[in-house]
């Protein structure tokens, strides 16, 4: 393994750091090291990657954790240069993150555990930062969710504590609502009605008294229900019709105990009130249904 001197320079808004080796070595691919920490330190990444990659692959070199040290620093760099809008090219954070725990493992000495955990931390930032992108600007969930469960992995490794539970309610509270809102735009697109299920379950999954969540899932079975209903308006045979009837009924009966877990939680909530007096008028439950059509004029007066 090399000896090194460590220089340190400061990025802004990083907390990372470069080394600067400067004993010598008279091997070919030592040189190549050399020249890839020296473009590294011009800032020249992209020249820097097709060095490094050479000196990770030959046998004189591919086991010095400085090597791959290097090699996570010139790829992460290489990607905060083109911005976290490049999604394409995610794959030089996906590299910097492998080599820098590869140094970390070949590390013995410690040399080099503060500056790897560095990287990975702030690779997991950007990993979390692509995700929001996707969700937002592409509407592209998949790949949304592989780049914040990334987020999650590479945070886990430096801080293996870390308690997630804050991140995934907000995280899947946050496709859930977009996908909902896409489902009820699209006139009720099956595909995102089921992204937004599946992301608003995984929230009850952490937190079954999340009132987001709860009342997310409320309408959207509600809404449903309240479409098929509307179906029945048009020229429809009887065979259809109880069809139609069956299934929104089975719809209302899926949208019942979100809206009454969110009323029990917050028996002021309106949303609530309202659905709850739709869901038992459709059910044909008259009693129920003028319960909350009462607790909703006695809310209106307040």
């Amino acid at each position: 393994m090399l000896t090194v001197l460590k220089s340190y320079h400061y990025f802004k808004r990083s907390v990372f750091f470069l080394l600067v080796f400067v004993c010598h070595n008279y091997y070919a691919q030592t040189d190549l090291l050399f020249d890839a920490q020296k473009l590294c330190n011009e800032k020249k990444f992209g020249e820097a990657i097709p060095l490094i990659d050479k000196v990770i692959l030959h046998p004189e070199t591919k086991e010095d954790p400085a090597s791959w040290h290097i090699r996570s620093f010139a790829y992460i760099q290489s990607f905060k240069l083109l911005g976290i809008a490049n999604i394409s090219k995610t794959y030089l954070l996906d590299t910097a993150m492998s080599s820098a725990i590869k140094s970390m493992q070949l590390d013995s000495s410690k040399s080099y555990t503060e500056n790897n955990k560095a990287f990975i931390k702030s690779g997991a930032g950007s990993y979390y930062k692509i995700s929001i992108t996707l969700l937002e600007d592409s509407l592209n969930n998949e790949k949304s969710e592989k780049h914040y469960l990334n987020y999650k992995k590479y945070t886990s490794i430096i801080d293996p504590s870390f308690d997630f539970k804050e991140k995934d309610v907000n995280y899947y509270n946050s496709t859930g609502s977009t996908f909902e809102d896409l489902y009820m735009r699209n006139n009720f697109n099956q595909k995102y009605g089921d992204v937004a299920k599946y992301a608003l379950l995984k929230v009850l999954d952490i937190d079954s008294k999340n009132i987001t969540a709860n009342i997310n899932l409320g309408i959207l079975y509600y809404n449903q229900g309240a479409t098929l209903m509307r179906m029945m308006d048009y020229d429809v045979d009887l065979a259809q019709l109880d069809v139609i009837q069956e299934n929104a009924k089975k719809l209302f009966k899926q949208s019942l105990p979100f809206m009454i877990k969110v009323y029990e939680l917050d028996p002021k909530a309106e949303k609530a009130i309202e659905s709850l007096e739709g869901i038992y008028s459709a059910l044909m439950d008259d009693e129920k249904a003028n319960e909350f059509k009462q607790k909703k004029e006695a809310l209106n007066k307040k």
